[in-house]
């Protein structure tokens, strides 16, 4: 991928915090049934320990583009890895459930921080053709934490006791933050963001109140106060984005989602993450309570899959970089759609391996969609908006694992309502239903949307192009130059269907050396120049030598016959069929290292194939002229 040793020593080192975090968020979920025993909690407070953790990282990960461009990344890094061992040891020596809380709320705003760096430092660092494979392997190295997280987290919780999980994890913390003061460099490149408290007062009531009413909707004995804490979250989401759009340097840069590859992406990853964290609490419950497993058992159901999943995350990312993202998004929408549909099946007497393959079938389809989908979208930004598009992704990541997680585990509280005689774990199955009914018609809405927008185009992988809608949102002096920026509007052309004469006439008449040839569509089809006409005119030469003499034979044809013969032609005899194209929304500096690279003095522009303007140095030179005499 064409980077240094250090980078690779930062990349590692930077993989190694996403690994520690990734890990600590799913070593816990096969022990939250044993935490509920424990410490005498029911499913609706003990899903906290997941939702309350995506939602403090919700309401970090905005912060992260400010921190980027105020804080060193060395200081970032080491900061977050250090608190993430403090929120460690605070929940492993908690004495109640709302110590232990505090200390998962602790370790999720330094997992707010550390992961959002780490994505936006990779992501600059590996060129956009690269991403896709780049991807892969980063999903490859953190989907081994979700793949040993679980099983380990049921062997310490059955053996030692939960609050090993967090020994482990500050121990690793500890570890990590050593290390970096001896390894960790700086990564420039982040643009300076401002703080605007009132965004994070807006966005802190909007989303607390929001998760709060979802989460006790199944719980309270007066829906009117959850319907008003609901509203209330709505209301200030609202206020924070339109506050988003009025600031000059907002704190979230929500205008990332004007790219419609990007908003499409981020949507449904959106949707998948509510599925994936509410799944996997669902999941331990189910194993557990239902089917009678231990907690060891539970969390060794998920290591197939994972496996498998971590596998197919390198996979999908190289096939997106040579197919696209179409085929491999509806397939894994599929896959998982399916397996949606297998967990509504499950009952108090599925066999274990029947969970294990549709454990796998989640895990593999969502790879199949995560990896290309996200690496699609953010190829569609420009690198100045990666840092704030990172900061939006991760907070709608974090919301949809909060909200999905309070959604999907306070439905299985109604499960009285459709088994009113049920009892025991009849009752618990019958609640889980209902969970699995509303995961299934998430994984519909994922389908839909992908089956609806997610489009090939061959300049979706192209890194010289630049979404004009994304660019014009930039800051006037941040914006790219782009070909339509400084090309020829009105491009000389002629059709293919015209004869040589009529090409000399318009060379002529114009002043021009070259025309683009095009069919009835306006597309290109071949270019012809004046050295072309000079070629069709020159005589056609014999020459041989008799070993001594080097001889020359002219052809004796009139020169007036052969004139009119030679412009009475068709244009595409003599016009050249290969051309040389850009897109006009290619970055001048492409187009620019074209003309001199293939040493050609204009280029044809299209734009979605169609001829739209010309490209010459005489352009780019009166541009630059133009620049000079503003400054």
């Amino acid at each position: 991928m064409n980077l240094t040793r250090q980078q690779y020593v930062m990349i590692a080192l930077l993989l190694f915090g996403a690994f520690m975090v990734v890990l600590n968020a799913t070593l816990l979920t096969p022990t939250l049934p044993v935490i509920m025993s424990d410490l005498g909690v029911e499913a609706t407070t003990v899903q906290w320990l997941t939702s309350g953790y995506s939602l403090v990282e919700a309401i970090i990960v905005p912060l992260t583009a400010f921190f980027l461009g105020r804080f060193t990344t060395r200081k970032l890094y080491i900061g977050g890895i250090g608190l993430f061992a403090i929120g460690s040891l605070v929940a492993a020596l908690s004495p109640s459930f709302a110590f232990l809380l505090l200390g998962r709320m602790i370790q999720a705003s330094a997992a707010g921080l550390i992961m959002s760096m780490v994505f936006s430092v990779i992501v600059l660092m590996i060129p956009k053709e690269k991403r896709g494979m780049a991807m892969g392997l980063v999903g490859l190295v953190i989907s081994f934490a979700p793949a040993i997280g679980p099983s380990l987290g049921g062997v310490l919780a059955d053996s030692i006791g939960w609050r090993a999980l967090f020994v482990v994890v500050a121990s690793i913390a500890m570890i990590l933050v050593i290390l970096s003061i001896f390894v960790m460099k700086n990564f420039e490149g982040f643009a300076r963001g401002a703080f605007d408290l009132l965004s994070v007062i807006m966005s802190t009531i909007g989303l607390a109140t929001l998760l709060y009413g979802l989460s006790t909707f199944s719980s309270t004995e007066n829906h009117l106060i959850t319907l008003a804490f609901v509203a209330c979250g709505l209301l200030f989401v609202v206020l924070f984005v339109r506050r988003q759009n009025q600031l000059e340097e907002p704190l979230l840069r929500i205008e990332v989602l004007k790219s419609r590859r990007y908003r499409t992406a981020a949507c449904t990853v959106f949707i998948l993450q509510a599925v994936l964290v509410g799944t996997g609490v669902l999941f331990p419950m189910y194993l557990q309570n239902v089917l009678g497993t231990t907690a060891t058992v539970s969390g060794l159901v998920t290591l197939p899959g994972a496996i498998i999943g971590a596998i197919c995350g390198v996979i999908s990312g190289r096939l997106f970089d040579k197919f696209g993202i179409r085929g491999l998004a509806l397939f894994g929408s599929l896959v998982m759609l399916a397996a949606g549909v297998g967990m509504f099946f499950f009952s108090e007497s599925t066999p274990l391996i029947v969970v294990i393959v549709i454990n796998a079938f989640v895990v593999t389809g969502l790879q199949f969609i995560t990896t290309p989908l996200n690496t699609w979208g953010v190829n569609s930004l420009d690198n100045k908006l990666v840092q704030h598009a990172t900061a939006v992704t991760n907070t709608l990541n974090q919301v949809g694992a909060s909200m999905g997680t309070a959604l999907i585990i306070s439905v299985s509280a109604y499960g009285n309502m459709i088994a009113p005689d049920a009892v025991g774990t009849s009752l618990i199955m019958a609640g889980q239903h209902l969970s699995f009914l509303v995961i299934v018609v998430l994984l519909i809405a994922v389908f839909l949307i992908i089956l609806l927008n997610a489009r090939d185009k061959a300049s979706d992988a192209d890194p010289r192009m630049v979404s004009t809608e994304v660019n014009d949102a930039l800051p006037k002096d941040q914006r790219n130059w782009l070909v339509r920026d400084v090309m020829n509007p009105e491009p000389l052309s002629i059709g293919d269907g015209a004869t040589v004469a009529e090409v000399v006439a318009k060379l002529s008449a114009h002043q021009t050396s070259g025309l683009v040839v095009v069919n009835n569509d306006g597309e290109p089809v071949g270019f012809v120049t004046d050295g072309d006409i000079m070629n069709g005119i020159a005589r056609e030469e014999k020459a041989f030598s008799d070993g001594i003499n080097f001889i020359v034979l002219l052809d004796d044809e009139n020169m007036q016959e052969h004139v009119t013969e030679f412009l009475a032609k068709n244009v595409m005899n003599v016009a050249t069929k290969k051309i040389i194209t850009v897109d006009a929304n290619y970055r001048l500096e492409s187009a620019c290292k074209v003309l001199a690279e293939r040493r050609i003095k204009k280029l044809p522009v299209l734009s979605d194939g169609k001829l739209v303007g010309m490209l010459s140095r005489r352009n780019i030179v009166n541009a630059m002229a133009k620049v000079n005499r503003l400054v």
